[in-house]
């Protein structure tokens, strides 16, 4: 009898048997019990986790069949790109050959016997060849091909250096092909087009090509702008006017500005570079589009700006390390004292230009007292911003990778910089690779007020902070509108007057002008204040031994100018381990109303921090009124821009000032106006008609 999973036996007879028997029996049943068990288990495993399995697998089949399939799809575009590039060199190679066999064949120079001066003036085989870089850099064989037609080509007109009256030699066309006839004829179509002074004479290999600026006509050459309150002697002036001039290792004379018929060719993209004392920003348009974008910097520091400081970083060795937070945020606070000390960090350096002798050896001091080149600082920084910018704009383009040679890039400078500063820029920019010797007229070096008037004339009322422009969309729809533009920037401080004439084009009434009175101007001023606190000789030791803290307490300072009222600033630890050294901390504060002592931090009023701008606010009112005085002048309203208009005491001090006469406004994006200008003065080079 089975029971319980044991077996009982009721009769006495054959023990042995009935055990033996019983065991059998036993094992039987815990095998049934067991594969009852696992048949349980089974049922329960595909009824449950049979499915979702199943179904996750499905899934990652799937996937991977259909990266497969892409995979396959991008391989054969590849090859079939492959495949079009090398029928497009083979095609190429075939027509230099036949161009190559057209010239041999014709008469010589003394038989055709063209004026002596278009002799000279022919472009050399490397100038009528393409550099190979811009061939190897096109965003797409669509352009590569458009772009080989009309470099590669050049028509027999051009080579033999006949002018427009000249006969065509007999049996030429006859030996050439077809398709040869089609690209001359529009090459040809194309030159006669242009009038007969685009031809230049060959440049000296040992001297740089000089590289138009597009800031003014040719009557503006050797002028500078009219300027106030500025500290250059005049001796230094002119001595910085005259050294650009004199050939100083590959030096060449400023570049004089554009006539309409050199322009540079029609761009993929424009991207306009606001180099600033303080924030440096770059902002692109793509070519028909009317979008204007720009990155956002900081992010991974907790800040969301369109801009980043003008700060960077070099190792002991001199090798490039950061730019902008990246740099302030290692040097502050991910480097020791004694590391921080073999850095080269160099901040605000702008200026460095403003009113010195210049030339390619001119030395710059870093933080830690050590020199470094001026021209690798500024070409490094502005190689960051090239690199940084094409980076970005390859992410906004469906797997099209874009080169500096498919720009045109502009540069911005204030107007009250020298020739020598303007030619500086422009050789520093040509060193960082955003243009070649080959292809100098891509790069446009605009005066930054320009540039923000050009933003600010297209602007709707909804782009100003106080909503009330005219009855007119825009400032550029009323021909005859006279406005100024107030750039109140870092370091400077420019004003420049226009008008609108027919078309939307600008007519300057009033020569630009400026001062170095920018937002700089009160850093400097709360450093001195800081100074008379703590004395000369302690914060002397402070910015000598902790340079790091000092760069934090001025970019906490910095934040504070965008406030009105009381402000509390910081106070770094080690600059209050100095002074407890002396005396208690709180003495340093007694009997002072314009500070207080709060709690690890310093507390300026209301009061004391409209002091620290008064130097900047004189300097604009000055500049203002001094225009405003001419009786020719009938200006309507006054545009604030740059980051430093949107400072509560300078705007509002213009608008006390001046809103009475004058209709005062200032762009919701105040910050970015220069750099948003640059992008649209890439797009109209001679958007300003005409200067004074």
């Amino acid at each position: 009898m089975l029971l319980g999973g044991q077996v009982l036996a009721r009769s006495s007879k054959g023990n042995t048997e009935e055990s033996t028997g019983a065991a059998h029996l036993l094992l039987m049943c815990d095998r049934t019990h067991i594969r009852t068990i696992s048949d349980h288990e089974t049922t329960f495993n595909t009824h449950t986790l049979g499915p979702l399995h199943r179904h996750r697998m499905d899934q990652h089949e799937q996937r991977i069949a259909n990266l497969r399939l892409e995979n396959e799809k991008c391989n054969k575009e590849l090859e079939d790109l492959r495949q079009e590039n090398r029928n497009l060199k083979s095609e190429n190679s075939k027509l230099r050959s036949q161009l190559q066999d057209i010239q041999n064949e014709l008469p010589s120079p003394e038989v055709r016997s063209p004026p002596q001066d278009s002799q000279n003036e022919l472009p050399s085989p490397k100038e009528r060849s393409p550099p190979q870089d811009s061939q190897n850099e096109l965003p797409s064989p669509k352009e590569r091909c458009g772009r080989q037609d009309s470099q590669n080509e050049p028509s027999t007109k051009d080579r033999c250096g006949r002018q427009d009256g000249q006969n065509e030699l007999p049996g030429t066309k006859e030996r050439m092909s077809k398709a040869v006839d089609h690209k001359l004829e529009s090459s040809e179509e194309s030159r006669e087009s242009e009038p007969p002074t685009v031809l230049k004479k060959r440049v000296s290999k040992k001297h740089w090509v000089k590289l138009p600026f597009q800031l003014s006509s040719t009557e503006h050459d050797g002028q500078q702008p009219q300027e106030t309150n500025a500290d250059e002697p005049k001796s230094s002036r002119k001595q910085s006017e005259d050294v650009i001039k004199k050939p100083l290792k590959q030096c060449t004379s400023p570049a004089k500005g554009f006539s309409p018929w050199t322009q540079p060719k029609e761009s993929l993209v424009s991207i306009g570079i606001d180099f600033g004392t303080a924030f440096t920003g770059y902002s692109f348009g793509f070519k028909g589009a009317k979008q204007i974008r720009q990155p956002k910097w900081g992010e991974e520091y907790g800040m969301n700006t369109p801009k980043t400081p003008t700060c960077i970083l070099f190792d002991e060795n001199k090798n490039f390390l950061k730019f902008g937070y990246d740099a302030i945020m290692t040097y502050t606070r991910q480097t020791r004292r004694n590391e921080a000390k073999k850095l080269f960090l160099f901040d605000d350096f702008k200026m460095e230009l403003y009113g010195k002798v210049l030339h390619r050896d001119s030395m710059m001091t870093a933080k830690n007292g050590k020199k470094m080149r001026a021209m690798k600082v500024f070409s490094e920084s502005l190689k960051f911003m090239k690199d940084h910018a094409l980076d970005m704009i390859g992410k906004h383009t469906a797997g099209v990778t874009y080169s500096a040679s498919d720009a045109t890039w502009v540069l911005t400078v204030p107007a009250i910089w020298s020739s020598a500063a303007k030619q500086f820029m422009t050789e520093a920019a040509t060193e960082a690779g955003l243009v070649t010797e080959s292809e100098p007229e891509r790069l446009i070096v605009a005066l930054e007020p320009e540039a923000a008037s050009v933003w600010c004339k297209q602007l709707p009322k909804e782009g100003f902070m106080e909503g009330d422009l005219t009855e007119a969309e825009t400032i550029e729809q009323v021909p005859g509108t006279q406005y100024m533009v107030v750039d109140c920037g870092g370091g400077t401080i420019d004003i420049t007057v226009h008008e609108v004439v027919e078309g939307g084009r600008l007519k300057e009434l009033h020569r630009v002008s400026g001062n170095n009175l920018g937002g700089q101007t009160v850093d400097k001023n709360f450093i001195a204040f800081l100074r008379e606190i703590f004395s000369e000789e302690l914060f002397d030791e402070f910015e000598k031994n902790y340079p790091s803290e000092l760069k934090r307490l001025m970019y906490d300072f910095s934040m504070c100018k965008r406030y009105e009222g009381e402000v509390l600033v910081q106070c770094p630890y080690n600059l209050q381990e100095l002074a407890r050294k002396v005396k208690d901390i709180e003495d340093y504060f007694e009997g002072n109303s314009d500070v207080e002592w709060e709690s690890g931090s310093i507390l300026l009023s209301g009061t004391k921090l409209r002091a620290l701008h008064e130097d900047c606010i004189q300097g604009i009112e000055n500049l203002m009124e001094e225009i405003l005085e001419k009786s020719n002048l009938n200006v309507r309203c006054v545009l604030l821009v740059g980051g430093f208009a949107l400072s509560p005491y300078v705007n509002g001090f213009v608008k006390e000032k001046f809103g009475s006469k004058y209709k005062v406004l200032c762009p919701v994006d105040a910050a970015m106006a220069v750099v948003n200008g640059a992008v649209m003065f890439g797009r109209m080079p001679n958007v300003v008609e005409s200067r004074i």
